[in-house]
């Protein structure tokens, strides 16, 4: 994906959606193991600067709603960022742009310089 500043936050959940919420800080990896950073792919050592994101399901059965309750949300693995990553997605974040955790920070950046710095 690219950037981009119109965030639907409004938006009405659909069954199955995967959603996410934005840490507010830092925090350290207390993980078993190590984990990849989800925006370059490199690995986090345990006990290192990290970002953690809890991640959530829409419920899309009626299995899962009977479970989790309509409107509910299922717990899912989190995903983490490493220490360079997380502070470029909190800059990005902090400029008003809507972020994907799939995307490379390192590429938003560069396309941020290129078209909106020039």
């Amino acid at each position: 994906m690219s950037l981009s500043c119109s965030c639907d936050y409004d938006y009405d959940p659909e069954p199955g959606m995967i959603i996410w919420y934005s840490p507010n800080d830092y925090s350290l990896l207390t993980t078993t193991k190590r984990k990849r950073c989800c925006s370059c792919n490199e690995l986090i050592d345990k006990g290192s600067i990290s970002t953690s994101f809890e991640r959530y399901k829409i419920p899309d059965s009626e299995i899962e709603e009977s479970i989790y309750g309509e409107g509910g949300e299922i717990p899912m693995a989190s995903k983490y960022m490493c220490e360079r990553c997380s502070d470029l997605y909190f800059s990005i974040n902090e400029l008003g742009f809507c972020i994907n955790l799939d995307d490379d920070m390192r590429d938003l950046v560069k396309e941020y310089k290129r078209d909106y710095v020039g």
